[in-house]
């Protein structure tokens, strides 16, 4: 090797090694920007919490249950219906905090079903009962999530269901006195409740009843269905969705008759969650982990092009190319918190590989160097963005991905004279 081809070659590795430092040096604004992003979801978290805190957040629906005081008030019975039916119509709504869009609901729920006195009940238990002070008792995790006072029918009458000392599910409870003789006597009663309420986040309702069915409507497009039990049938569309439930006593893993109530607030409830899913900082956060990948491929295609066009890229404007691809995610961030993810991603790809096609053809005056640039660029972004979209296949799709492109950029560096 003579000496000529001595210094092209140190030359070669030199540049390289520039090349290289740049790229770590560019993770330092990648940091900042992954940063910028956690600050971000974090004000839109605290401005969820900010206003769920006002408007209310989560409801559950405990009971209606019937209480039995025992003479020597030590073996209190809290039966649960023989029958319990839950029918919910659920209004979302947006209420905007700066920039932020919360979700809301207004739900009309309306229980009804029948009580009769169980057969776990035995006839030891039923003497030590006092039958002529029972009340209902029925309650929600935080009374401020009432709209209007419940309407509660017993037996076909009209009742008043009052705030008083009784505690259910470690809650303050609404109760009102019933007449059981007809229970006593072998027989069942029915009832009726209405309850105007409202929140946020999600609805949950108890499933107390021996057997118990739940029906919910809403106008919400993107339910989530958590809980202990998932509903038996689902239909979401664009205008909304319809859910049932149907819950045997079987399922649940509390008994029929209770003598330690608390244990109503430690039990699977049926859960469905109402909220908006802001999704597009997680997008966000999954899109800027394959930054630096990208900005490797891009500077080895211009490093590529450099050496076989004998075009010289200065070291600054590899920096600066570099900047502009990770100022793509600060676009992305920016513009999706005003329009859809998808859009966004559009947008900021559009204007970053124009941005960089443009200024690869001012530095080299080739057109083959531009449209190699800006395909690259255009089929990475695309491929990520497909990627956003998986869930299951994501990983297998990624790593056979980027086993193509490690084998491309093999094909590609026998291109190069390295010595």
């Amino acid at each position: 090797m003579d000496q000529n081809t001595q210094n092209q070659s140190n030359k070669l590795w030199v540049k390289l090694m520039v090349i290289f430092f740049i790229s770590l040096l560019l993770l330092i604004p990648q940091v900042i920007i992954q940063g910028m992003i956690s600050e971000r979801n974090s004000t839109s978290i605290a401005a969820d919490e900010e206003v769920s805190g006002k408007w209310g957040t989560g409801r559950t629906l405990y009971g209606p249950v019937l209480f039995i005081p025992s003479h020597d008030g030590k073996h209190n019975a809290y039966i649960m219906p023989e029958d319990f039916r839950a029918q919910a119509t659920v209004n979302t709504q947006s209420l905007n905090r700066g920039m932020f869009d919360i979700s809301v609901y207004d739900a009309d729920v309306v229980l009804d079903g029948s009580f009769v006195l169980p057969k776990e009940l035995d006839e030891a238990q039923r003497l030590q009962l006092n039958f002529n002070r029972a009340q209902i008792l029925f309650t929600i995790n935080d009374f401020r999530g009432f709209v209007d006072y419940p309407t509660f029918t017993y037996q076909g009458q009209k009742m008043e269901l009052n705030a008083g000392d009784k505690v259910l599910a470690d809650y303050g409870a609404l109760s009102c006195l019933v007449d059981v003789s007809n229970l006593v006597a072998g027989g069942s009663s029915t009832f009726q409740l209405r309850v105007p309420i409202k929140g946020s986040d999600c609805i949950c309702v108890v499933p107390v009843g021996r057997n118990t069915s739940v029906e919910v409507k809403s106008n919400c497009t993107t339910p989530s269905f958590s809980g202990d039990y998932l509903p038996t049938n689902r239909n979401v569309t664009d205008s909304g969705f319809t859910a049932n439930w149907k819950v045997l006593a079987l399922n649940r893993d509390f008994p029929q008759v209770l003598d330690n109530q608390a244990r109503l607030s430690a039990v699977g409830t049926i859960d469905i969650s109402l909220k908006v899913p802001v999704e597009q900082y997680q997008k966000t956060t999954r899109t800027s982990k394959y930054a630096y990948l990208i900005i490797l491929l891009t500077f080895a295609v211009v490093f590529l092009v450099e050496q076989r066009r004998r075009t010289p890229v200065h070291p600054v404007q590899y920096g600066l190319v570099g900047i502009a691809l990770v100022l793509f995610y600060v676009l992305l961030l920016s513009f999706s918190e005003h329009v859809a993810f998808g859009l966004s991603y559009l947008i900021a790809s559009v204007m970053t590989i124009g941005l960089i096609s443009a200024f690869i053809f001012m530095i080299t005056k080739l057109r083959g160097a531009m449209l190699a640039v800006c395909g690259l660029l255009a089929t990475l972004y695309t491929f990520i963005f497909v990627l956003m979209q998986m869930e299951t296949y994501a990983l297998l799709v990624g790593s056979i991905g980027v086993f193509v492109i490690l084998a491309l950029a093999m094909y590609a560096s026998q291109k190069i004279k390295w010595y």
